[in-house]
Parts: structure tokens; sequence; C-alpha cells
């Protein structure tokens, strides 16, 4: 193959800019191809990221607008994909025999098709340039895997080989770009059979050509059109809106040279046939001259020679039809790529630009004023919960200083109700207790005694302990109920259950008791001293030996046997206890009486000591030991008030710290619940505006997108194509 030749060297300048122009505008589309590419690979990137953004966004993520956006990511891939695979594609029809192929041969610079005389291609050839996954020249059959060499063409396609192929057929033939230059601008050429083969080829036109950008119609010009390419060419105008339709009236150079007088008048009929087709009969052109331009008298026989350099030396009739040749692969050249500019990319641009408005008014808009509106929500909730933080400690402060307060009240009030309740029942319940105490009594058991001892005890035990637990630990219960429903604190579900430990253990207090169970009478001068002693208080005797501070005693004279004052003398006698003070006493009676007196008030004695001394049975022993045994306990247990009375204050103190440190836990714990939630919600808050700063950017970005798209059409579909 030769790019130039001598005849292409004597072609006019305007020529040569004319083929410029052409491949400059078939550069467009492949430039124009790249571009569109970029922007929806961009696009698609733009897509993910925006998916990215949503998935991460957890509490924003909206089911309904992350299927819309899969349902753009989808679409937008779809496109891409067609993007690839888009090339401008003409496509030649004619009767058989007319010189389609050899068209293509003339345009591709080397009979690469066979074209011969009659009919001679006998299927749909696709001639276009290697995959970029391609790298040998092949054929191929359309849906088969099997790669045939091109020299295989000749057998395949010719209608005069045994081994040609359907006329339905798609046959694929792959070239390398450097083969001509019109293949590097992602050029298809589709040879088809003669529309007047077969009536059964309009479902394969219809796949194979009606996505062409372009139609050349190749007349041969020793006829006229004929009504089937009529037809055709009606069918073409009916499915496509104004197709970019061109004529070639081939083999020009057998017309002018069989009648070359009548060579004009033959070119004026067929431009008028042409024209009468172009304008009346398809509404292709508006007007005659559009139409005009759009139709060419040529010879692709001769192009291809010239371009070939099997014409050294064209003649002038030669150079002028190789020139008319040029002119239409200017123009169609120019109004291809024009056309697969806007029909290829317009749409996809066009989806491009409602894809990014789709997204920006109903996806990234609205997502940004949700995230806008969630940020305000909730720096107006962290604002709530500082203030209810702040409230909360103030009312810490007052809990903390009424639960002061109220301690200090259930302090006083167990000292009080303490005392009152211990004394109350050792004035009352103790002597009662002990008289109502029933069990066996045997004096003359030392043993038996112990154990009615024990027993006694173990009953008064468990009765104080009751009772003062009753009168006591009820009060502070139902004071520590009112203390928690008044400052609203439940915080013990057990404070009223709680009640104090009280071990009495009387055992221990009468662990010493030595009752004394002898008979006395109760006339006698030791028992009306006992009473005596009980109720009034004798005067010291003036005769005790005083201690000295050094711990020795001071020797004193002895008192004389009767004293001047009879008190101080009957004192000193009843206190002797002894025989002795009662013969004195007698003596004293009988000196101060007369015999008869002293010896009735003797004789009643007598008798009284007589009744005594009989009624003295076990159960008087009893009475008497229970007297002895309350009398001793309630000494001891009045002496031990204080300091029960202590222990109780002493367990509800701690009880009440408890109360203080589970209060305090609570209270911390809902500070710190607070705290976590408006740490929680300056962390959402951040990450939110972190992510509203994404979308803003975002948003850039896709109007970024926008202004390429806006730049891509003013660039490559905003020029107009003569139609």
């Amino acid at each position: 193959m030769a790019e130039s030749d001598s005849g292409e060297s004597t072609s006019s300048v305007s020529s040569y800019i004319s083929r410029s122009s052409a491949s400059s505008r078939l550069s467009e589309f492949v430039d124009a191809k790249t571009e569109l590419q970029d922007i929806y690979h961009d696009l698609s990137s733009y897509l993910s990221s925006f998916l990215t953004i949503l998935e991460e966004s957890v509490l924003l993520r909206d089911r309904q607008m992350l299927e819309h956006l899969c349902a753009f990511s989808s679409r937008v891939e779809a496109i891409a994909k067609v993007l690839s695979r888009d090339r401008m594609k003409v496509a030649f029809f004619g009767r058989t025999s007319n010189g389609k192929s050899a068209v293509i041969n003339a345009l591709l610079h080397e009979k690469i098709l066979p074209s011969a005389m009659g009919h001679t291609t006998s299927c749909f050839c696709q001639v276009q340039a290697n995959g970029s996954d391609e790298t040998t020249e092949h054929v191929k059959v359309e849906q088969e895997e099997q790669h045939m060499e091109l020299s295989a063409l000749k057998e395949l396609a010719s209608a005069h080989s045994p081994r040609a192929l359907k006329p339905s057929t798609l046959l694929q033939v792959n070239m390398a770009k450097n083969r001509c230059s019109i293949l590097d601008y992602d050029v298809v050429l589709m040879d088809t059979p003669g529309v007047d083969v077969t009536a059964q080829l309009d479902d394969c036109l219809d796949s194979y050509c009606m996505d062409a950008d372009v139609f050349i119609l190749v007349l041969n010009a020793e006829s006229t059109v004929s009504r089937v390419e009529r037809q055709f060419f009606k069918d073409v105008a009916s499915k496509l809106s104004r197709p970019n339709l061109f004529i070639l009236n081939n083999r020009w150079d057998k017309a002018s040279s069989l009648e070359p007088e009548m060579e004009q008048q033959v070119k004026d009929q067929h431009m008028e046939r042409c024209v009468n087709l172009l304008v009346d009969e398809l509404g292709v052109y508006a007007n005659a001259q559009e139409a005009w331009e759009r139709i060419y008298h040529v010879s692709a026989l001769e192009a291809l020679h010239i371009r070939n350099g099997h014409n050294q030396n064209p003649t002038a009739q030669t150079q002028e039809r190789y020139q008319e040749f040029l002119r239409f692969e200017n123009d169609f050249s120019n109004c291809l790529a024009e056309s697969a500019l806007k029909t290829k990319f317009g749409p996809h641009l066009q989806s491009a630009q409602k894809i990014l408005n789709q997204l920006k008014s109903t996806l990234i808009g609205p997502f940004i004023e949700k995230v806008s509106r969630l940020i305000e929500e909730n720096k107006e909730r962290r604002a709530n919960l500082n203030a209810e933080m702040d409230d909360w400690v103030i009312l810490m402060q007052d809990d903390r200083e009424e639960l002061q307060i109220w301690f200090e009240q259930l302090t006083e009030m167990t000292q009080r109700v303490g005392q009152s309740v211990l004394n109350e029942q050792i004035n009352t319940l103790i002597p009662s207790a002990v008289l109502s105490f029933a069990h066996p009594f045997h004096p003359e058991f030392p043993a038996q005694i112990g154990l009615y001892q024990r027993s006694l005890s173990a009953h008064l035990d468990e009765l104080l302990e009751d009772r003062v637990l009753q009168c006591l630990s009820m009060p502070l219960q139902e004071k520590l109920f009112q203390m928690e429903n008044e400052l609203e604190l439940q915080i013990t579900d057990k404070s009223y259950n709680w009640q104090f430990i009280y071990n009495v253990d009387c055992q221990s207090y009468m662990v010493d008791f030595q009752p004394d169970l002898r008979f006395m009478f109760s006339l006698g001068f030791t028992a009306l001293w006992h009473r005596l002693e009980g109720n009034i208080p004798l005067q010291a005797s003036a005769f005790r030996m005083p201690k000295l501070h050094n711990g020795h005693k001071k020797c004193l004279p002895l008192p004389p046997l009767m004293h001047g004052n009879h008190w101080q003398m009957l004192e000193s006698l009843v206190k002797s206890k002894g025989s002795l003070g009662t013969v004195l006493l007698s003596a004293l009676a009988i000196r101060s009486f007369s015999w008869p007196i002293v010896l009735i008030l003797g004789g009643l004695v007598g008798s009284f000591y007589l009744y005594e001394y009989a009624a003295w049975t076990t159960a008087a022993q009893e009475r008497s030991f229970k007297r002895q045994y309350v009398r001793l306990l309630q000494q001891r247990l009045r002496a031990d008030v204080q300091q029960t009375v202590n222990g109780f204050e002493f367990q509800l103190r701690q009880h009440l710290a408890k109360v203080r440190n589970c209060w305090e836990a609570k209270s911390s714990e809902t500070l710190s619940d607070l705290e976590v939630r408006t740490s929680e919600l300056t962390k959402q808050i951040k990450s939110m505006e972190v992510l509203q700063l994404k979308l803003k950017k975002f948003r850039d970005e896709g109007q970024l997108l926008a202004s390429r798209l806006a730049d891509f059409q003013e660039t490559y579909l905003s020029k107009g194509c003569k139609l």
C-alpha cells in the first residue's frame, strides 16, 4: 500500500487541505470518545465514592437511596461498556455490480474486499480495526470463535466461491490500524450484498446497518436509480430521522468514455433524479442545493489504481474524477464524524447529565440537608444534656444537704426512741414477763435452779429482742421510707426491711446471780431492815473507820454499849443482825412496856411467824427467786441502756453510710450516663460535620463533572453538520 503516489502528488493544495480537514474531524471522534470514556470512568468512581459514604454512614443509611445509587452505578457501567465498543459506522448499499466493494477498497487504499464484474459480495462484510486485545489480522464469522487468516476473505465473501457465505451472514474483517488512516479513527465500513440479491435481507439490514451514521448509495453510472433502491431508502428514511445519505455515481469513467459528448447531459440527468430522490421522495435534505452537495460522480477503480501506484500518469479526466472522489471522501468523513459524535455520544452525554442532575436533586442535595438538620438537632440535644447535667449537679448538692439533715434526724430519733423503748421494756416488760414465766421449779436441787434460770433468761432474750426491734425498727423503717419518697431517691430497695441487730443475752448479765431462798420472817429484824434499807436511807454510822489516803486505818475507841440516841442504838442493834440484837431489843421492850403487853405482842408475833413458816412453800420460794432476779436484772440492764442505744446508733450510721454510698453511686452513674451521651453526641456531630464537608466536596466534584460534560458538548456536539 502506498500512502502517497504520483497521482496524489499532482493533486491541488485544496484537496490536500480537504483531506487534512477530514482526518482532523475523524480524529475528533477518537478524542471525544476517549474524553467521554474518561468522564464516565470518573463518574463511576464518583458514584462509588458516594456509595461508600452512604454505607459508612450507619445512622443516615437509607435503603431507597442506596437502591437508586446502585441503579445509577449499573447504568453508568453499562454505558461505559457501550462507549468502549462505539465506532463510526458507514453502510454501503446498491444493486449488485455497482462497485460497493471497489469504493471501500479505494477508501482503504488497497484491494481488501473481493470485487469483480457481476454479483461478487455474497454476505455482509464489516471491515474494522483490530480490538485492543487483538494483534493479528483475521476474519471471523459473527458469534463464532474461530479466527481465519485474511486470505480466507476471497473465498468466504466472494459469490463466485463454492465456500461463499449466505447473504444473511456477517463476516468481520479485522485489520491492523496502520493499514489505513480511516481505520485508525474507529471507523467501521459495512459492505452489503446487493439490495436486489434476495427479498429476505430486510431483517439483516435492520440488524447490521440501521445503527450506521452515514449511508452511501452506490449507483452504476450506466443506469439510473432502481425501484428496489428507492424502496430500500424509503424504509431507511421511515426508521431514521433524516439519515445522512450520500449518493455515488460510480464507474463514471465508463459513462464518459462511451459517449463523451453526452457526458454532461447524462450527469445532469443523474443529478436530477438523485436530487428528486433525496429531496422529494425521501425528504432527507431540505432543498436541491443541499442534495446537490451530496451527489458525486466518481470511479472507485481509478481512485484505487492511483492510490496504489498502478496509474502513474492519470489523464486530466481521470484526475478530475479522482478530485471528485477526494471531495466525497472529505465530505463524508466530516459528516461521518459529526453524525457519529451526535448519534453515539449525544445520548450518552444526556444520560450522564441526567444522572448528575438526578443525583444532585434526589440524593446529594437531600442528603446534605438531612446531615445539616441532624447536626442541628444533635447540637440542640447536646445543649439540653449539658443543661440537664448542670441541673443534676445542683440537685445532687441539694439532695446531699437534705440527706445530711435526714441522717441527723434519724440519729437523734434512734437515741431518743431507743432509750425510751429500753427503759419501758426494763421497767414494764421484764417484771410481767418474769412473773408470767412458767417452768418447773425445784429449790431443793441446785442444778435444777440453774436450769430454771437459763430457761428464764432465754425466754426474756427472745421476748426483749422481738419487742425492742418491733418498737424501734418499725418507726425507723417508716422514717427511711418517708425519706426516700420525699427525696425521690429510689436507691434502697431493701431499706424498708432493714432492722437493728439486738442480742440482749440475759444469762450473761445474771451469770453470777446467787438467789437467797432461806426462810426469812417478815417481821424479823433482818427482813424489816431489808425493807427499811430499800426505802429509807439510814445515816451513816459515825463509828466507821475512815480510810486514810495512804490506805491505813485509824484506830478509834470502841463505842459505849448504850447510846443516848435511841435511833442510833436501834441502827446499831439492827445492823448487828444477830441474837445479841434481839436480846437487847427484847430487854429494851420489857423495860419500856409492861409484861402482859409484851406477852401478848410476843404471842401475836409467834403466831404470825408460824403462819409464814408454814406458807414458805416452793411457789413462795419461786416468787422470791423471781423478785430477786428481776431486781438484779433491771439494775444491770439500766446500767447498759446508753451503751445499747449507742450500738443502735452505730448500726444506723452504718446503714445510712450504705444509703449514702448507694445514692452517690447512682447519682454518679446518672451523671456519667449524661456525660457519655453528651460525648456520643459530640462524636456524632464531629462525624457528621466531617461527612458534611465530604458531601460538599462531593457536590463540587459533581459540578466539575457537569462542567466537563458542558465543555464536551460545546467542543464536540455544538458544531453544525450540513445535512
